[in-house]
C-alpha cells in the first residue's frame, strides 16, 4: 500500500472511530445494515424459481408421489338382477286327481300355447291319468299321440307297454318295452315291465333274467322283487324267495305280499311258528287275503292245533264259499277232529 493509501485509509478509520463512539445512530446503523442485507440475500435466493415454474406458495407441503401407490377404491361389483324363474306350462298336467290332471292337460292342447315336444308331454301325461282311471282306449289314443309327436321318449313306449300288459296282449307290450330299453339301456323300470310281460308269457327263465336286471339297475323297484319271487316259489326255490320277500318287506312295508312270500318259505321249511305270525300280518294287512288265511290255517294243521285251523279255513270260506281248495282243507280237517 503506497503511502498514500494508507493515510487515507487512517483517515477513515480515525473518522468511523470518532463517529462510532460518538454517534448512537451510527453505530445502530452498522450493526443493523449487514443483517438486513442478509436477509434479503437469503429471500432473493429462496423464492427463485426455475424458469417456465410458477410461483410455489410458502409452506406448503409437497408429497413425494410413492412408487406403488395404493389401488383407488373401487366400488363393490354390482350384483345381476335374479333371472325370473322358469315357468313350467305342463304343471297343471304332472300333479292332482286324475280326473284334474284330464281336465288340465285337455285346456293347455285346446289353448294352442304348447310347441314341439311339450305338445307330446301333455298327449302323454293325458293317456297316464286315463290310464290311472282305467280309461283305457282313451289313454291308447294319447300315448299313441304323443309317441307320433315325441318317438324319441323312452316312457312314452314303456307306459304304453304297460297299458298292453294290462290289456292281456304281452307280445305287442314286448315290443314297445323293447324300444324302451333301446332308447334307454339303463331303464330299470322297462326291464322291471319285460319281466313281467315275459312272466305272463309263461317265459320263466327269460323273465328272471329281466327282473334280475331290473334290480340290477334300481334296487327300489319293488315290484320287480315281488315278481321275481312268484317264479322262485313256482320252482320251489325257497331260499330265493325268503331274500326277495326280506327285500320286498323292506321297501314297502304295507304290500301284504312281502309277508305273504315270507310265510309261505317259512312254512315248506318247517317253521311253522314264524310262518304263522307273518300270515297274520298279510291278514292284517288286506283281511280280503283269503290265500293267507288258508296258509295260516294248514301252519296250524300241521302243528295239530286244529280248533285254530278252522277258524282260518272257515275264514276263508266266508270270502269265498266256492273255493275248493278251501273246502278240501276243511273236509280233511273234519275227519282229522273226528279221528281225534
Amino acid at each position: 500500500m503506497s503511502a498514500k493509501g494508507g493515510a487515507r485509509a487512517g483517515s477513515w478509520l480515525s473518522a468511523h472511530g470518532k463517529l462510532w463512539y460518538d454517534d448512537r445512530w451510527y453505530r445502530i446503523a452498522w450493526i443493523v445494515w449487514p443483517q438486513a442485507i442478509g436477509v434479503l440475500l437469503f429471500a432473493s435466493l429462496w423464492l427463485h424459481q426455475p424458469a417456465g415454474q410458477g410461483f410455489i406458495p410458502w409452506a406448503r407441503p409437497v408429497a413425494e408421489t410413492p412408487k406403488n401407490p395404493p389401488a383407488a377404491p373401487v366400488n363393490p361389483p354390482v350384483a345381476p338382477p335374479l333371472a325370473e324363474q322358469a315357468v313350467d306350462v305342463l304343471a297343471p298336467c304332472k300333479s292332482g286327481e286324475f280326473n284334474d290332471i284330464v281336465t288340465a292337460c285337455t285346456a293347455l292342447l285346446a289353448s294352442g300355447k304348447l310347441k314341439g315336444s311339450n305338445i307330446a308331454q301333455a298327449y302323454y301325461h293325458r293317456g297316464w291319468a286315463y290310464h290311472s282311471l282305467k280309461q283305457y282306449q282313451q289313454a291308447m289314443g294319447d300315448y299313441d299321440r304323443a309317441i307320433s309327436i315325441g318317438p324319441g321318449f323312452s316312457e312314452f313306449f314303456n307306459d304304453r307297454g304297460v297299458l298292453w300288459i294290462t290289456l292281456g296282449n304281452n307280445e305287442r307290450a314286448m315290443q314297445d318295452l323293447d324300444q324302451a330299453i333301446l332308447l334307454k339301456p339303463d331303464y330299470g323300470l322297462a326291464y322291471m315291465n319285460r319281466g313281467i310281460a315275459l312272466r305272463n308269457l309263461k317265459r320263466p327263465n327269460e323273465a328272471l333274467v329281466a327282473l334280475s336286471r331290473a334290480i340290477d339297475l334300481d334296487r327300489t323297484l319293488s315290484l320287480a322283487y315281488e315278481n321275481r319271487a312268484f317264479i322262485h316259489e313256482d320252482h320251489s326255490n325257497w331260499r330265493a324267495v325268503y331274500d326277495d320277500a326280506v327285500k320286498l318287506i323292506e321297501l314297502a312295508p304295507n304290500n301284504r305280499m312281502g309277508y305273504e312270500f315270507r310265510g309261505h318259505a317259512y312254512l315248506e321249511v318247517g317253521q311253522q311258528q314264524a310262518a304263522i305270525a307273518d300270515f297274520g300280518k298279510a291278514i292284517s294287512i288286506d283281511p280280503s287275503a283269503i290265500y293267507d288265511y288258508r296258509m295260516r290255517g294248514r301252519a296250524y294243521y300241521f302243528l295239530n292245533q286244529f280248533d285254530d285251523a278252522m277258524r282260518d279255513f272257515e275264514a276263508a270260506l266266508r270270502i269265498d264259499a266256492r273255493d275248493s281248495d278251501t273246502i278240501s282243507f276243511i273236509n280233511d280237517l273234519r275227519r282229522k277232529q273226528r279221528g281225534r
